[in-house]
């Protein structure tokens, strides 16, 4: 009962494979576009061949064919004739005569030599009786007569033409060789109506015919062979300079602009090399303008910020003596000795950006680690943001699990974790944020997410960006540059981890920093930086 669902299974098991089969190959086609060419040329030259040779061998028989069909029709013919007036001259002869006369005629025209195999003399059917009859004479195998179909002696019984069909006729190695039977109907004066056959071989065309095949097949092979290897070179001669553009096209995506093509004449191929060849220059000279312009910017912000440095460091002194001091100040410089202090700081925040990334673009950065709790650092880090999420009116909340100890440098990691943090609360607003520290085998990992205004796709391309904000019109209570997220996804790569973003416009953003327990060494996420927003508890202790 079993056996017919076994048999469906095997069957759709079967045919997934094909399907999977069928597919690799496709797949394989798609991909290579000399494969293509190739198959593609090679069908068009192999059946080219072969129509070319099949026509012309096909016609080549058919001459032959008829050729020696119309030779032995008009010799049969002559010899019919002569033989129908042999017999036309014995008239009133006695039987003996005639039956003479028949073997004579019939003997005559049977030549082992040729390609008669032989010769019948045979009575019409349904005809009167005479006194004059003769015995039926035959020369040949004995088989001769079984060639002569009845279909044949009624056509040729009934008319004044020769008719011929084709036969296989047996050969003395139990084999078979083409030919044909042709015949003629004869009357005998006083004996009645009969039938003059004759049989002829086609062995020796049919060897020629065999010879021409032979041949044919082997100029047809070798001229098949010539063809694939011109299309090899031909495909070769084409595509080898597209494929050596697109392997330099690579070299130059890696950064290599120093490549060229090779120019050879003055083709469309050499004019493609000559292309590529410019461009490529132009790419270098381009790359190396950047680079140049690049190398002047960051000398230009490094020598600002670390000029600024002294400078506001001292109006910062005075801003702080100010401040301490504003309780002696009249009402109204009280709040501007406020808002100057504020700014001082939001002023020595950024020149201490600006001044970290240019270590990170000269390249200066070296880690001091030390065995660190992700879960500790994180609480430390959500009680110095407290006042702005208090101000903003943002929940906070963290949740841990496994073993969140990893070696880390506490500095920069806990500087990511106050960005990511900071950027959440300033995003979610008034709404909740949840932070969530895991550690499996390999990593640490600190998701932070908010259920705030969210971030489309381009956001999420552009978030770590330097100098780019989401929405430049927002009020940012933390200050900031631009640069919070660029150097914090800096801090992470520097330590072998990676920061990743999603969100959905309406619902919330996601963050998570993936610390592995080494720096440098291999891991897999404990979490997910996509979430449910609708499914996840912000407000559950736990």
């Amino acid at each position: 009962m079993t056996a017919q669902p076994d048999e469906e299974t095997a069957g759709r098991s079967r045919g997934r494979l094909l399907a999977a089969k069928i597919g690799e190959i496709t797949h394989f086609f798609r991909e290579r576009l000399q494969v293509r060419v190739i198959a593609i040329l090679l069908t068009i030259v192999t059946v080219s061949v072969v129509l070319t040779f099949g026509v012309s061998l096909w016609q080549i028989r058919n001459q032959v064919y008829d050729n020696r069909v119309d030779s032995i029709v008009e010799e049969f013919g002559n010899d019919a004739r002569a033989a129908q007036r042999s017999f036309d001259a014995i008239i009133g002869s006695n039987p003996g005569e005639v039956q003479l006369e028949a073997n004579t005629i019939v003997n005559g025209l049977y030549d082992p030599t040729s390609s008669i195999t032989g010769v019948m003399l045979m009575r019409s059917d349904n005809q009167e009786s005479s006194g004059l009859q003769i015995l039926e004479p035959v020369t040949g195998p004995a088989t001769i007569r079984d060639l002569v179909t009845d279909e044949l002696r009624a056509q040729t019984a009934h008319s004044e033409a020769l008719h011929w069909q084709s036969v296989e006729i047996p050969s003395s190695n139990g084999g078979t060789n083409p030919g044909i039977v042709v015949g003629v109907a004869i009357t005998i004066p006083g004996t009645g109506n009969y039938e003059l056959y004759s049989v002829f071989s086609l062995e020796s065309e049919q060897r020629l015919l065999s010879l021409v095949t032979t041949v044919q097949m082997a100029a047809a092979a070798m001229l098949l062979v010539l063809l694939v290897l011109m299309t090899f070179v031909l495909v070769r001669m084409v595509l080898g300079p597209i494929k050596e553009a697109s392997r330099n096209a690579r070299r130059i995506a890696d950064g290599a602009f120093e490549v060229r093509m090779d120019v050879r004449g003055d083709d469309e191929l050499a004019q493609l090399a000559n292309s590529f060849n410019q461009m490529a220059s132009s790419l270098d000279e381009q790359f190396t303008r950047l680079q140049k312009l690049s190398k002047v910017q960051q000398d230009f912000v490094s020598a600002v910020s670390h000029e600024l440095r002294s400078p506001v460091t001292t109006i910062r002194m005075a801003g702080q003596l100010i401040y301490d001091k504003r309780e002696e100040l009249p009402s109204r410089l009280q709040r501007s000795a406020e808002l100057m202090q504020r700014q001082l700081v939001n002023l020595d925040a950024m020149l201490a950006d600006l001044l970290e990334i240019s270590r990170f673009d000269a390249g200066a950065m070296a880690l001091n680690n030390e065995n660190v709790d992700m879960s500790e650092l994180v609480n430390n880090v959500i009680d110095m943001t407290a006042p702005l999420a208090i101000e903003d009116g943002v929940t906070v909340r963290a949740y841990a699990s496994g073993d969140t100890y990893a070696d880390v440098e506490h500095r920069r990691v806990e500087r990511i974790v106050r960005n990511l943090l900071v950027n959440a609360i300033e995003h979610a607003e008034g709404g909740n944020v949840r932070l969530d520290v895991v550690g499996n085998e390999t990593a640490v990992a600190v998701r932070v997410v908010d259920n705030g205004v969210g971030m489309s796709q381009d956001q999420v391309d552009h978030v770590f960006d330097r100098f780019w904000r989401a929405d430049a019109a927002r009020v940012r209570k933390a200050g900031g540059t631009g640069l919070g997220l660029t150097i914090a996804r800096e801090d992470a790569n520097l330590h072998g981890g990676e920061i990743r973003v999603w969100g959905v416009i309406g619902e919330g953003s996601s963050f998570i920093l993936i610390m592995p327990r080494e720096p440098g060494s291999p891991y897999v996420s404990p979490l997910d930086v996509e979430v449910d927003f609708s499914a996840l508890d912000f407000e559950e202790e736990s």
